[in-house]
């Protein structure tokens, strides 16, 4: 299983890694230790933490290998991640993140026993660091009536504002980046870098505006709850446009490799839905669960799941703009889990492997860490608060 950690020889190409390919594992390595270092210094790693931190590693490994065994277009694989950045910080988080993808590429295990976790380590990292930062916000621990919610409103409708604004470039001037053309890539990071003002300064004038709450606790918790039911359709609109529109999921899933030999999947193509029927059942049923959602989050504090929703959201976002290049870069875009899926029907779409790749994850990086946050949100809500108390940032998902 260590086979692939060999460094290849002149003209070798497979089973093996190139030097550079090694060095970058070194960092990595390297970069464990400093995590290690700085979450010493703040007092983050006790005793309690180290054991979480391990069974966290554990829960990701398993899921993850269950979602790359069964090819399936998210991971679900920084649960454990999110978990120990919320509970005991960033540091521990970045940690646990980075150490699960390297264990992972050593075990004989579903998208183990190779290079692909390894390389998307500093991804789980940063994830973790990002759990960290929104555990911090107290994102699993507001109130519908704490104004403090008007800037989770802002920042969602910056992001929606941001990603119309890509959508419109996309379908007018193009957004393209190639590694050879070097114009091509500044062109890119400066569109890119628009994009991201116009999601900031929409942020901005709305936080300084229609979601300034203090002083108005009925407002915060009306807005919020429209906003968790509009949080929720989109996102079973968008599940289930992955897995059942004309170009999801299940469209690829045809069990056959791209030399035609069977793969051992059965043909699950006639699953996908074709447009108009796929798009109208979608529509329904977006509408049916947004419905059943402003109703669940009318009463009590149901509604307080948005912010969770956008700590996802926005997780998942970063994730997606720093492991598109490794994708591309390193893999070509196929990495051998179901999201291959995603990067190939991109591709027949005309875009390039950085485009695709790129695309595959804006596509399931959101919705996979908006799931994982949801899920770390139930397990907070089933520990006792005597138990997430034991660690060092425990405090921040009490509510208030």
């Amino acid at each position: 299983m260590f086979d692939w950690l060999t460094i290849c020889a002149v003209d070798q190409t497979e089973s093996c890694i190139q030097p550079v390919q090694a060095a970058y594992l070194v960092a990595l390595v390297v970069g464990a230790i400093l995590l290690f270092v700085a979450g010493r210094r703040a007092r983050d790693f006790t005793t309690a933490t180290l054991s979480l931190m391990a069974v966290a590693i554990a829960i990701n490994i398993a899921v993850g290998s269950i979602t790359f065994a069964l090819r399936l277009p998210i991971y679900l694989d920084s649960i454990g991640t999110v978990l120990v950045g919320v509970l005991a910080g960033p540091w521990a988080g970045a940690l646990t993140g980075l150490l699960s993808n390297l264990i992972w590429s050593i075990l004989p295990i579903p998208g183990g026993a190779g290079p692909n976790a390894a390389f998307f380590a500093p991804v789980a990292a940063v994830i973790g660091l990002m759990a960290g930062f929104w555990g911090s916000r107290g994102v699993f621990r507001l109130r519908p009536e704490d104004a403090r919610v008007g800037g989770f409103l802002a920042l969602a409708t910056g992001i929606a504002g941001a990603l119309i604004a890509m959508l419109v470039v996309q379908n007018t001037i193009g957004l393209s980046f190639t590694f050879e053309d070097t114009d091509s890539q500044m062109r890119f990071v400066l569109i890119s870098l628009g994009l991201v003002g116009i999601g900031a300064v929409v942020a901005w004038v709305t936080g300084r505006t229609v979601f300034r709450l203090e002083g108005r606790p009925e407002d915060a918790r009306r807005y919020l709850t429209i906003a968790a039911a509009l949080a929720a359709g989109a996102f079973l609109f968008a599940i289930f446009r992955l897995v059942f529109g004309p170009t999801g999921y299940f469209s690829a899933m045809d069990g056959l490799n791209d030399d035609g030999t069977a793969d051992g999947f059965p043909n699950l193509t006639s699953l996908a839905l074709a447009d108009p029927l796929g798009l109208i059942i979608g529509i329904a049923i977006a509408v049916f669960i947004a419905l059943l959602v402003y109703r669940w989050a009318s009463s009590g504090d149901n509604a307080r799941l948005f912010p969770v929703w956008v700590g996802g959201l926005t997780t998942g976002i970063v994730a997606a703009a720093i492991s598109a290049p490794i994708a591309a870069g390193v893999f070509g875009g196929v990495t051998g889990g179901g999201t291959d899926a995603l990067v190939a029907l991109f591709r027949t779409l005309g875009l390039n492997v950085f485009q695709s790749a790129f695309a595959q994850g804006l596509t399931s990086d959101p919705l996979d860490k908006t799931i994982s946050y949801t899920i770390v949100y139930v397990i907070l809500g089933a520990l006792p608060i005597t138990m997430r108390t034991m660690y060092s940032r425990g405090e921040a998902t009490v509510a208030e």
